[in-house]
């Protein structure tokens, strides 16, 4: 459940000031509390900022020193907090840093949903090419082309049957 700012401000208030904090139907108290206890650390350190959703991003460099705190062992929540994140952001960081080096902490991921369209095929010039590599390149093509024209009977007898279990219900 995503909480707007206001509400995550006067839960940490209602707790500083020692009030009862009643907490939203559709999660565990345990769970809710705990959320409150880790905004009331992130404001704690950060102030209301810290409890913004839009988190500015952060550059490689302090990705980096985030990554030298946990190695010279300070915990994840700790370090998490001290930039108003979760705990999951920072272990997710230290998880990349270790399989990918600094190169895995610079930012390359592109915004938005990715295509789900093929990338135009290369255009190749199969007749500069040996017979064999012709022969196996116009296989690959078939092949998909047959897995294509395999979804789409597929696809076309799905609606067919559920056009018919529709005129069964009216």
């Amino acid at each position: 459940m995503r909480y707007t700012k206001e509400f995550k401000l006067e839960c940490v208030r209602k707790y500083m000031n020692g009030e009862h904090i009643p907490d939203p139907g559709g999660c565990i108290h345990r769970t809710f509390y705990r959320n409150v206890l880790r905004w009331v650390k992130i404001f704690n350190q950060l102030g209301e900022i810290g409890l913004e959703h839009k988190k500015p991003p952060i550059s490689s460099e302090q990705k980096l020193a985030l990554i030298n705190r946990v190695i010279q062992g300070e915990s994840y929540c700790s370090v998490a907090y001290s930039i108003g994140r979760q705990e999951s952001y920072v272990s997710k960081l230290y998880k990349i840093y270790l399989q990918e080096g600094i190169d895995g902490l610079q930012s390359h991921c592109k915004k938005g949903r990715p295509s789900k369209m093929k990338k135009e095929e290369q255009n190749i010039d199969l007749e500069s090419l040996p017979q064999e590599e012709q022969i196996k390149i116009l296989k690959k093509q078939l092949e998909e082309k047959e897995v294509e024209v395999e979804y789409l009977k597929k696809l076309a007898a799905l609606v067919q049957k559920r056009k018919a279990q529709q005129q069964k219900k009216k």
